[in-house]
């Protein structure tokens, strides 16, 4: 029998003996050529007689013609709702779980909606187009949906470019479709604590009674509004991040939604902020308390705002103490990103530079925080006009 690939012929027989005594025969053949790759495929075959060897050579060969001739697992994909199953299986070993979280929602709310009951070869330019479309007038005209639904056609056209990848399909029906512009974003207010309701909060805290648990939340919002750290960074913190003798903080890390410790959001977000001097008194004087509290209970805290396990808190576990405090003095409902804005708010009005503020929150690109805080710099844009008084001034004069 020809061994050319439309033949099987075993190249040769090698008989061994176990050690129960029996007899195994095996042997290497040679399938043919791999329609994927375009390489040549060899496979062993054992049996105990060689009869039952031939019988499965021959099983080998007709196997190997029947899976297409490749030995690649055929991967079947019928629907866009298994295509998405398959792309997210390699798609969470890529990106952080806020992220994965994120797109996960986005299929489930919109991409298979539109498309997860259509056989892939169904889907056509025309039937994407149409949803694009839709997506596009639901929020420019009807003031609903999804805002940033140019991200939802990405999505859409990874996951289809996927498809291709695995030759499900053979082209892109996403590639060429015309996203419709967005309409202009309306200006977002920030929410942030005045300089009114600031004064109100600080002048609250103060007055709380002595118990470590007010003391706690007390650090930890001062701690929040004295760095403009986020909430995740903050209670990702330990102790060995903070160098109460040089009033440095180190941020490293932050925690995910599940109280996992990850790298912080962008590479920018790995920063070291200068504390000033009452915040370094008060985090001593916390941190001797906390020992204290150690003490008492059999624990070591490694963890700056831990539970009294020293296990990571969840920020939303701490949300409805805030709410009470805010409420207690008086102030508007605020989440602990409000402590953030500000920290930017109050830094503007002192006049510190954009480019610090950009490297103190750890932003990516100096355009965010222009683009974020620019409105809340009240104080900066009177002094601006003060100087520019000023100057006219002296040259009348001079």
């Amino acid at each position: 029998m020809p061994a050319d690939g439309k033949g099987v012929k075993p190249m040769k027989i090698t008989q061994y003996t176990k050690k129960d005594g029996s007899i195994v025969y095996r042997s290497s053949i040679y399938l043919g050529i791999d329609q994927i790759t375009g390489k040549k495929v060899k496979t062993t075959i054992s049996a105990r007689t060689k009869k039952e060897l031939k019988s499965k050579t021959i099983q080998s060969k007709v196997e190997f013609e029947k899976n297409g001739s490749t030995v690649k697992r055929i991967v079947k994909v019928a629907t866009y709702q298994e295509l998405t199953d398959l792309w997210l299986e390699n798609y969470c070993h890529t990106v952080k779980y806020s992220t994965l979280v994120g797109t996960k929602t986005n299929i489930r709310k919109y991409l298979l909606p539109a498309f997860g009951n259509y056989k892939l070869d169904r889907i056509t330019p025309a039937i994407i187009q149409h949803q694009v479309n839709q997506w596009a007038k639901e929020y420019n005209q009807l003031g609903k949906g999804y805002q940033q639904y140019h991200h939802l056609h990405a999505l859409n056209k990874r996951i289809m470019s996927y498809a291709v990848s695995l030759q499900v399909i053979s082209t892109n029906p996403a590639s060429d479709i015309i996203v419709p512009r967005c309409k202009p974003k309306e200006e977002k207010t920030l929410k942030y604590l005045d300089d009114e309701n600031l004064k109100k909060f600080l002048a609250y805290l103060d007055q709380l009674p002595n118990t470590y648990k007010n003391f706690y939340d007390t650090v930890l919002y001062k701690t929040l509004l004295a760095t403009g750290l986020r909430i995740r960074e903050c209670l990702a913190l330990e102790w060995s991040d903070i160098d109460l003798q040089n009033g440095i903080l180190e941020v490293t890390k932050t925690l995910t939604m599940t109280k996992e410790v990850t790298s912080p959001k962008t590479k920018s977000s790995i920063r070291v902020i200068d504390l000033d001097n009452k915040t370094v008194l008060m985090l001593r004087l916390y941190k001797t308390r906390q020992a204290q509290l150690g003490r008492e209970i059999g624990t070591t805290f490694e963890k700056v705002f831990p539970n009294t396990f020293d296990e990571y808190r969840e920020a939303g576990g701490l949300r409805f103490r805030l709410e009470k405090h805010l409420k207690g003095a008086g102030c508007p409902r605020l989440s602990f990103h409000a402590f953030r804005h500000t920290h930017a708010s109050i830094l503007l009005n002192a006049g510190v530079g954009y480019k610090e503020i950009q490297t103190r929150l750890g932003h990516s690109k100096i355009s965010m925080t222009m683009d974020t805080y620019s409105h809340l710099s009240k104080d900066s844009k009177k002094r601006t006009v003060s100087i520019f008084e000023k100057v006219l001034e002296n040259l009348k004069s001079s």
